[in-house]
Parts: C-alpha cells; structure tokens; sequence
C-alpha cells in the first residue's frame, strides 16, 4: 500500500492527467481479467481479452499518434485546397509506452495461461505504477515479480546494493550522458550552413554515447531503487557497442523491449517457423512497429524500417560473410552503421536528417572543412575527454572485466571491497551533486516516450 501510494504521487507530481488515466485503466484491465478468468466459454473468454487489448492499444494511439495523423491528414488535403481538421492538440502522458505494454504483456500471459491473474488490486496495481519503473522501464512480466509482490522481503544487503548501483545510474547520467548531450546539441543546433564533417561527426558520436549512458543510466537507476525496495528487475543494457552484428545489438540493447517485441508480436506473426520470405516480413514489421512506438515521426519509422533492414541482412547473409573479417572489424562496421542510424532517432524530420547525413559523408556543396564557427565553441577538451571515457566503458572486452573482477574477488576479503564499493559510491554521488547544483536539468532521453 505505501509502495503504491508512492508511486500514485510520484505520477500525479509529473503528470496528474496521466495518473488519473493510469488508476482508471488499472481499475478497468484489473476487473476485466477477473471476469475473463471466470468466464463461462472460450468464445467469452477470446473476447473479453479481444476487448481488453483494444481498450489500452486504443487508448495509446489516441494520446501518443492522434496530433501525428492529424498533421499529415491536414497536410494532404490542404493540397487540394479543403479546409483542414480542427484539432486541439493531445498531451502525451508520462511513460504511456512503456504502461501500455506492462498491461498488454499481462493480458496476453494470463489469457494463454502463462500466468496466474492478480489475486489482489494493490498488487497489480503496484506492479504497473512501481515508481522506479514507471516511466522508462524495465518491461517486466507480472509472473516475474508476482512473488516478490506476495511476499515482499529485503535486507541491509538489497539495501546497499541497491544503493551502489543507483550510484552508478546516476554518473552516467550526469557526468557523461549529459556532457555529450551537450555536445550533441551544440552541433545540431548549429545550422548547416555552418556545419562542416568534423563537426558533424562530432555531433553524432556524442549522441551515439549520450543515449546508451542516458538510458542505461535510468535503468542502473531503476534497477538500483528496486533492489532497495526488494524487487530483482530484469537488466536492459549489457555493453551493445560491442555487438557484432545488428541481431546481436537488439540482444543487448535495451533488451526487455526487444524481448516484448520477441514474444508478443515476432513469434505470433509466425516467427521464424515460416517460409523464409515470410520470415524476414516478420522481422521488417517488428521494427517498423519498434520504431513507430518510439515516436510518432516519420523519422522514427525510418530508424526502425533501417534497423530492420539491417537484421534482414543479418538473416541472409551478413552474419555468414562476417565470420571471416574477425571481431574487431564487425564491431567497429556495426557501431558505425548503428551511428548512423541514430541521425533519424535525433533529427526533428526526414529533410534534417537528411542533411545532416550528407554533412557527414561530405555531399553537401561548399568546401566540406570550413566554418566560420570555432571548434573551442563547440568541441571543448571536457567533451573529448567524456567521449574518451565513454568509449573506454564501452568497448572494453567484457571478458577483461570479468578476469578482472575474478581476481578482485579472489584476493580482496568482503570488507575490503565493501570498503572500496563504499568510496565509489560516496564519489559519484559527490561528483553527481556537485554537477547537478551547477548545471541546468536534462531530462532523460526516453521521459518522451
């Protein structure tokens, strides 16, 4: 009851239009499964659950993609010369996304028998608000916290841990994540004309690093508050710049998604228990409905259909050809091709990116080295140094830090190290404060999703 009149508030102090749509549909999912479970029929059963999926899939395209179709309805028939739609525009709650599909995960689970429906309100309910998760994730499954919700336990252990990973979240939010964000915006709100290669480069490997720390970052922060709380929430990052292939990135990249889109939406479509035309279809409408769901932009289906393209390949014959270039070269051809997609992610629409890709590969006109900007202005020495360390944390074998933290605990005895995780801890959040007094909010990245 507290954890769930803590998050109630932590909503309503972001949002109080959301929180009154998140405690509704709550309300209305929670008795709805109750009656599909006692339902009389399969036939009633099908459709309760039918009618559940379109109420909160509903209820998404509405805050999340009406102003989007709207828009490009009133651009197309002001072309021929009709009036266009009277629309006020729809505020997009806090972390609908992420909500949305906790509930659709839960629905389809409980109808096909993968898991008991919640025996109580505040549990289910507790499971969709869990602060920490709330508006970025993890995605988690209810069967995967259903016990943890029962028979809620923790210790000074969970307490600390929790602590030190927090800890951690909130460095690489701070003292990376938003230096390069900084970066980042420098250069993408320069305007070409002033933008030459160097520049763009610059721009786009900031953001490259920016989100993978941003978010990463909330999860460490997310996965950190639970274990405090007593939850294990699933990890959603485990070292992607170091992925091989694009089928291998979305193995590690933000990974309770893909997982969701895995179980929810590829295996359903058929999967890969198909012909193999049909199989790469599956794979290209998963990753339009991936990029579709980060945003409602064109430039967000574009990432998505470019992602998808690229697994397509993986599945006919990059992964095949590959074997034989060796690691280090896979790993810098897919970290550079992931780069690259990026520019749609960060681009407003399709004629910025567009632009800014030929700014890159030196297509635009003009003499491609000069500007009449500074490089002090927008490169500075902080920046070279945190994209330095963020590429350090990245591409480090995890190998290396597994051998070395093998050694550490063989050597070191538990109070030692709980000294040494102590004085990191202390550090970053000393670090972390003293940035934060004396630099502007940066929201998180994925807060608009």
């Amino acid at each position: 009851m507290i954890l769930l009149f803590a998050s109630y508030t932590f909503y309503i102090w972001g949002s109080l239009q959301g929180a009154i749509i998140l405690i509704l549909t709550t309300l209305i999912d929670f008795f709805l499964v109750k009656w599909m479970t006692t339902a009389s029929s399969s036939r009633q059963r099908k459709s309760i659950f039918v009618l559940s999926v379109i109420e909160n899939i509903g209820i998404l395209i509405y805050f999340k993609y009406s102003n989007f179709f709207v828009q490009d309805v009133n651009q197309a028939i002001s072309l021929l010369g009709a009036k266009p739609i009277i629309w006020n525009q729809v505020l997009l709650p806090l972390g609908i996304s992420f909500i949305t599909f906790h509930k659709i995960s839960y629905l389809v689970d409980v109808y096909s028998r993968k898991a008991e429906s919640a025996g109580s309100f505040v549990n289910y309910a507790t499971y969709l608000a869990l602060f920490p998760k709330l508006i970025q994730g993890p995605i988690m499954r209810y069967q995967n916290m259903a016990d943890e919700l029962k028979n809620h336990d923790h210790d000074i252990n969970d307490t600390f841990d929790g602590l030190f990973r927090f800890s951690i979240g909130l460095a690489k939010k701070v003292l990376v994540a938003d230096v390069l964000g900084e970066g980042a915006d420098r250069v993408f709100h320069l305007g070409f004309a002033s933008m030459n290669s160097t520049y763009a480069w610059f721009g786009i490997v900031c953001y490259t690093f920016q989100i993978y720390f941003d978010f990463s970052g909330y999860s460490d922060m997310a996965i950190g508050l639970g274990r405090m709380m007593g939850f294990r929430f699933q990890e959603n990052f485990n070292r992607p710049y170091l992925s091989q292939n694009f089928t291998e990135f979305w193995r590690r990249w933000h990974i309770t998604l893909s997982t969701w889109f895995k179980e929810y939406l590829y295996i359903p479509l058929g999967g890969n228990r198909c012909s193999r035309g049909r199989n790469y279809l599956n794979l290209w409408v998963v990753f339009l409905v991936c990029g579709l769901w980060h945003g409602a932009n064109w430039t967000f289906v574009i990432w998505g259909i470019y992602h998808g393209c690229f697994l397509v390949a993986d599945k006919m014959f990059f992964i095949r050809i590959s074997r034989k270039w060796g690691s280090i070269i896979n790993t810098w051809l897919t970290f550079f091709l992931v780069t690259i997609g990026w520019v749609f992610f960060r681009s407003e629409n399709i004629d910025f990116a567009l632009k800014y890709l030929r700014k890159l590969f030196f297509l635009s006109s003009g003499n491609p080295t000069f500007s009449n900007v500074p490089t002090a202005e927008l490169i500075t020495n902080r920046g070279i140094f945190i994209i330095i360390v963020a590429a350090v944390i990245s591409f480090c074998p995890g190998s290396f830090v597994s051998t070395v933290q093998g050694k550490v605990l063989a050597q070191w005895s538990k109070s030692r190290i709980l000294w040494v995780e102590m004085g990191v801890l202390v550090l970053f959040f000393a670090l972390s404060f003293a940035t934060l007094s004396n630099n502007s909010f940066r929201p998180f990245i994925y807060f608009r999703f």
